[in-house]
């Protein structure tokens, strides 16, 4: 028989501990799990003290409400799924006396407790960068609504390349350039202890060497009305499959039976030149199959001449090396812009040899690059990555003048450099240094490095420049502190982008209803976690504040 002894459970924490004793004891005494289960359900006093172990600030119920946040964010859920039913009744399964906070104590408490504890940790290491580069592009919701997105870059003391949104806004009305100038100033503003060095230095503006193809590409195919056309008449061949159920089904059929790859058609998109080079690609690569099935359908109008593919197959070969210049300059986990001028160097000798085969869309590209890329060489800021990247140096310059005269202005900042850096040393400092080292002037010792540099073979493609500074920096002290600086700029929006389409995603498909002021830390969870992965995007914050309320009021 069961013990019936009363056991006082209020008082002070001997009874609560000897009452826990006896408990255990009694449970653990029992020959099967259904007396055990009769006793949770019997005794009173023991299901008092399991609720004190599922109390919300209990280890235990923290722990799973800050994995419930972090579920929110990195699978995009709304808040307002701590309130639908399944949820609910799966929770409750996994421990019936967990209770499931409220959507406005999620983001009252705990998104922001998430948001803090990333805060402070990034907040460390930006105040220890020596440069930061900062990106801005605007981008559009799926409702029409625009925001300002301004992120940072460093290279840390590791020579690991870190990425950090600053902030994301909400950017109502005309978006001239003196309302974006003002936006970026209130940012900045913001951040002034971070953005000290830019405003030091000056604003040096990069064009998103991306978005420059993309133009270059968008032109060219303007330009040659003929090509315009076949793209345009491609894309309705595209559209009519994809809105087409039974076209969609009889191109599978028949590719089976021409045991061609099963591959859907691709659609160009107006934003991305390289959607159209991938809709070129794979019509050329399902052309049979294609021609079959609208011949069947009756959809003959839509059939390409042979005259039309063969454009397409001219085209495509003078777009390839475009397609391979967008994919390696939006790779964000390596340095990026110190191959702006290699890869010009590269596509500017690509479209002339197509030109001389008498390529209309060849010619076209190559006159657009001249137009857009002139005077590249002599662009201070990706001359000097380019020269400071151990894997190029002077290669990938096509006037050697303009290297030297790149080494004359390097030199230039090495002496600056250094004149700075002994202007901070104390008198004491001083007088040791010069005691126990030979007396060299700035300028000499800034001529020695760049020579020692210069006499460095290039190292192979497929290394890290950041890997072979970080092991050279005794060696290139003043080089490898203006590479560090140089090196951070990243020539391509386009992981800026990715943001974005979570950002897109979040606010549109998912349809969470929050005041803008909600929405940053909810839109800055998400991507805090979802790349939490990777070892360039560590995102910081995202704030979308139009006003000066704080950022927790008026939830809905």
């Amino acid at each position: 028989d069961k013990c019936k002894k009363a056991i006082r459970y209020c008082g002070n924490t001997t009874n609560l501990h000897n009452t826990l004793n006896n408990m255990k004891k009694r449970t653990t005494n029992c020959k099967s799990k259904e007396e055990r289960r009769e006793i949770l359900q019997t005794d009173p006093r023991l299901k008092f003290i399991i609720l004190l172990f599922h109390l919300g600030d209990s280890p235990r119920a923290i722990n799973i409400t800050r994995s419930l946040a972090e579920m929110i964010a990195k699978d995009l859920q709304p808040l307002s799924v701590v309130e639908d039913e399944g949820f609910r009744n799966f929770v409750k399964t996994l421990d019936p006396h967990y209770r499931i906070p409220s959507r406005k104590n999620l983001m009252k408490g705990k998104i922001p407790a998430l948001y803090e504890e990333c805060h402070s940790r990034v907040k460390k290491c930006l105040d220890g960068a020596n440069s930061v580069v900062l990106t801005t592009d605007m981008w559009t919701s799926r409702a029409t609504e625009a925001y300002l997105t301004v992120s940072c870059h460093i290279i840390d003391e590791n020579w690991q390349m870190q990425a950090y949104v600053l902030e994301t806004c909400s950017f109502p009305g005309q978006h001239s350039a003196e309302n974006i100038c003002s936006e970026l100033n209130r940012v900045t503003d913001e951040w002034a202890n971070i953005v000290a060095a830019v405003r030091k230095a000056g604003w040096a503006h990069y064009p998103c060497f991306a978005h420059t193809l993309n133009l270059v590409v968008k032109d060219s195919i303007k330009a040659l009305p003929d090509l315009l056309h076949i793209q345009q008449r491609c894309s309705a061949i595209v559209a009519f499959f994809h809105h087409s159920t039974r076209a969609a089904e009889k191109l599978k059929e028949v590719q089976n039976q021409l045991k061609f790859p099963e591959h859907k058609l691709i659609q160009s998109v107006e934003t991305r030149w390289n959607s159209v080079f991938y809709m070129f690609e794979r019509l050329l690569e399902q052309k049979e199959a294609v021609t079959t099935v609208l011949c069947l359908l009756g959809k003959t109008s839509l059939c390409l001449s042979e005259e039309d593919w063969s454009t397409i197959t001219v085209s495509i070969e003078a777009l390839k090396p475009f397609e391979e210049v967008t994919r390696e300059i939006s790779n964000e986990k390596h340095v990026s812009v110190s191959k702006v001028i290699p890869l010009v160097s590269l596509l500017l000798r690509s479209t002339a040899s197509y030109e001389c085969q008498g390529s209309k869309i060849a010619a076209e590209l190559s006159a657009q690059c001249q137009r857009r890329f002139r005077g590249i060489e002599t662009f201070y800021g990706l001359a000097v990555s380019t020269y400071l990247d151990a894997r190029f140096k002077n290669l990938g310059f096509r006037d050697m003048a303009n290297v030297e005269s790149l080494k004359g202005r390097l030199i230039t900042e090495i002496q600056l450099l250094r004149q700075s850096s002994t202007s901070s040393v104390s008198a004491a400092d001083l007088r040791s240094i010069l005691a126990s080292q030979q007396h060299r002037t700035t300028g000499t010792d800034a001529i020695i490095e760049m020579r020692r540099y210069s006499e460095e073979k290039p190292i192979p493609r497929d290394q890290d420049p950041l890997l072979w500074w970080k092991i050279n920096e005794p060696t290139f002290p003043s080089l490898s502190t203006l590479a560090k600086k140089h090196l951070g700029v990243i020539a391509s929006s386009v992981p800026a982008e990715r943001i974005f389409s979570k950002a897109g995603q979040l606010i549109s498909q998912r349809r969470i209803v929050f005041c803008i002021l909600s929405l940053c830390y909810v839109l800055w969870t998400v991507l805090v976690f979802c790349t939490s992965g990777l070892p360039y995007e560590h995102i910081f914050k995202l704030c979308c504040l139009t006003n000066s309320q704080k950022p927790f009021k008026n939830i809905r």
